[in-house]
């Protein structure tokens, strides 16, 4: 579902963040690509992922400080080979 903006709508912060996690692990984006944060719309109501002036979420940061993100994107590059 899309919202007037053309954003994705997210039901809830949570699966908007899960989803922003998931495309920087499938999408492979680097460090300071991609989304970079969740926010609730004021004009549909539900959550959309933006870039733009965004605080990192603190679970990406966390993910990406850990190395936690980069061997899920060498796992998910792998797993699309076969």
């Amino acid at each position: 579902m899309r919202c007037s903006s053309g954003k994705i709508q997210y039901d809830s912060q949570h699966l908007a963040e899960n989803a922003l996690i998931d495309q920087h692990i499938y999408k492979g984006f680097a460090e300071h690509q991609g989304p970079q944060n969740v926010y609730e719309c004021r004009d549909c109501g539900y959550w959309h992922m933006t870039s733009k002036n965004a605080e990192r979420l603190p679970r990406l940061q966390e993910m990406i400080d850990s190395g936690e993100m980069r061997k899920k994107q060498q796992a998910s590059q792998w797993e699309r080979r076969f």
